[in-house]
């Protein structure tokens, strides 16, 4: 059995330290690995130093692009790579990859899993905001009609190869790929860990598409108007205004629609975050074909 570790790279990266911890994992697991790092444009130090330090290793892969993209796009061009592996593990080049995970995600999977997801588990003040904000985020999902969509990690996951081809063929794999959780109906499983309210986010790996910037506009603008229909209408109470009983109503019901479209676009943010936009076919060949690759072949 081979797995193959997808890392894309949005920001320097200790790359020794995560070929040491899958070496560690890999061998503790019995299996074997190879370890491909998608790297973006403005990284020509670690791709220079990935073909020096790993000349004579036939276990690491590397492309680099000559065009800046986004983290899900590293992914999704990676992928089409990852069919000669019996199972691939896409790891963030934004978590230090953790060889306990990495030994739960090939367990899971030798044991029947074809899906294998990470979920973060927060400690502190971050928990309580992080679960306020799920649950907000599941409401909004069933209001616009998304039931599945169990909020881990979507860049950290273990995919069968089963799992991988079937992706590989999506007109839209790299949505596919990052939301509702599960759509292909094979097994799956999530490894939970826990993280420290104290880490804090790489802004190089958080993903602002069009997508997500016209959904904020909108989010934002519907919840001004929503408060200030009910602001006037509690204001015309208070100091007794001459407004017909009508505008009340109307103003109300400004208040009440607008403010469940702002809870619907800001539900599209993050769904926008999560998912990033779409990719043809057509792009993916251009920017693939224009990287620099390192044992590739």
């Amino acid at each position: 059995m081979k797995i193959g570790f997808v890392i894309p790279l949005m920001a320097d990266y200790d790359i020794e330290k995560a070929y040491n911890n899958i070496e560690k994992a890999c061998f503790d697991c019995k299996v074997d690995f190879e370890v491909l790092f998608a790297i973006n444009s403005n990284l020509n130090g670690l791709f220079t130093e990935i073909r020096n330090q790993y000349v004579e290793n036939s276990k690491v892969r590397a492309f680099m692009l000559n065009n800046s993209v986004d983290e899900h796009k590293l992914i999704t061009l990676a992928m089409g790579y990852c069919e000669g592996y019996d199972a691939t593990i896409i790891y963030s080049g934004k978590e230090v990859v953790n060889d306990d995970v990495v030994r739960a995600f090939i367990t899971s999977w030798q044991a029947g899993n074809k899906i294998v997801y990470l979920k973060k588990v927060y400690t502190g003040i971050k928990k309580f905001w992080y679960n306020i904000k799920d649950f907000f985020y599941r409401i909004g999902m069933k209001m616009i009609g998304l039931f599945r969509d169990i909020m881990a990690e979507n860049d950290i996951q273990l995919l069968d190869l089963d799992v991988v081809k079937t992706i590989n063929q999506l007109p839209a794999k790299n949505q596919q790929l990052r939301t509702l959780d599960s759509f292909i109906g094979y097994n799956s499983d999530i490894i939970h860990i826990e993280i420290s309210e104290k880490q804090k986010e790489d802004l190089a790996y958080k993903t602002q598409s069009k997508s997500y910037f016209t959904a904020k506009v909108l989010c934002l603008t519907f919840l001004a108007v929503s408060v200030i229909g009910l602001v006037m209408s509690i204001l015309a109470i208070s100091l007794k205004w001459n407004m017909p009983a009508y505008v009340h109503v109307i103003l109300w019901a400004i208040f009440v629609c607008l403010g469940i479209l702002s809870f619907i676009y800001n539900t599209k943010r993050t769904l926008a975050c999560r998912i990033g936009s779409p990719i043809n076919a057509a792009e993916l060949e251009s920017i693939s074909e224009k990287s620099e690759k390192y044992n590739m072949n």
